[in-house]
C-alpha cells in the first residue's frame, strides 16, 4: 500500500513539474525567440546620434589605436573624409541637374579656356572643392572607450561652422570660382535650385 501511495505521489510531482516547466517555456519563448531573431539592441553612441540629427552639416568618424591621440586623429580624418565625399557627391548631382559643366577652367583677365578633364581628374577637381568646405568644420563631440586589449576606441562628430544655407552658399561660391564664364552665368541664374539640390543630397 505504501508503495502504491509513493508511486502516485511521484507521478503527481512529475506532472506538476512538467506543467510548470511547460508554462515557463511558453512564457519565455517569445522573448527568447525575438531576441535571437533580431539581436541584442546596442546603446546609442552620442557622436552617431548627433551626426544623424543634422546629416547635412555633421559627420562622425571612428578610430581605434593603442594611443588615444592616434585613435582621435583617425576618427577625425575618417569624419572629414566622409564629409568631403558627401559634399563632392552633392556638387556633382547639383551641377548635373542644372546643366553646369565641371570642366576645369584656366583663364585670367585677358583670356581663358575650358580644359577637358580626363582620367579621373574631374573627380579630383570636385573633391578639391569639397575639401575646401571641410576645412570649415570642427569637433563638437568626442566619445572615448577602452577595449579589453587596452586599445582606445574613439568616436568624433564634426560639424560645419555655420548653418546649412551658409554651407550651400559657400559650396556655390567655390564652384563658381572654378568654372567657365558661361557656366558661371548659368549657375547664378539657377543658384536656388543648385543650393536646394546640394542640401537635399547631403541630407539623405
Amino acid at each position: 500500500m505504501k508503495k502504491i501511495i509513493w508511486t502516485m505521489s511521484a507521478v503527481v510531482a512529475l506532472t506538476v513539474a512538467s506543467c510548470s516547466s511547460q508554462k515557463a517555456s511558453v512564457s519565455g519563448a517569445p522573448k527568447s525567440a525575438v531576441t535571437s531573431a533580431i539581436g541584442q539592441a546596442l546603446p546609442d553612441e552620442p557622436c552617431i546620434t548627433l551626426a544623424e540629427e543634422a546629416p547635412a552639416i555633421r559627420k562622425y568618424g571612428n578610430g581605434i589605436h593603442f594611443k588615444e591621440s592616434s585613435a582621435r586623429n583617425i576618427a577625425e580624418a575618417q569624419a572629414r573624409g566622409s564629409f568631403a565625399r558627401s559634399i563632392a557627391a552633392a556638387i556633382t548631382t547639383a551641377t548635373e541637374e542644372i546643366g553646369v559643366s565641371l570642366d576645369k577652367y584656366a583663364g585670367d583677365e585677358a583670356e581663358g579656356h575650358s580644359v577637358s578633364d580626363q582620367s579621373g581628374e574631374a573627380n579630383d577637381f570636385v573633391m578639391s572643392i569639397a575639401q575646401e568646405i571641410v576645412r570649415n568644420t570642427h569637433p563638437i563631440k568626442t566619445s572615448r572607450y577602452i577595449k579589453p586589449n587596452n586599445q582606445y576606441n574613439v568616436y568624433v562628430c564634426l560639424e560645419y561652422m555655420g548653418t546649412e544655407n551658409q554651407m550651400a552658399e559657400n559650396v556655390e561660391s567655390a564652384v563658381k570660382d572654378k568654372i567657365s564664364p558661361d557656366d558661371r552665368a548659368k549657375l547664378e541664374k539657377r543658384h536656388d535650385d543648385f543650393r536646394k539640390r546640394v542640401l537635399k543630397t547631403l541630407g539623405q
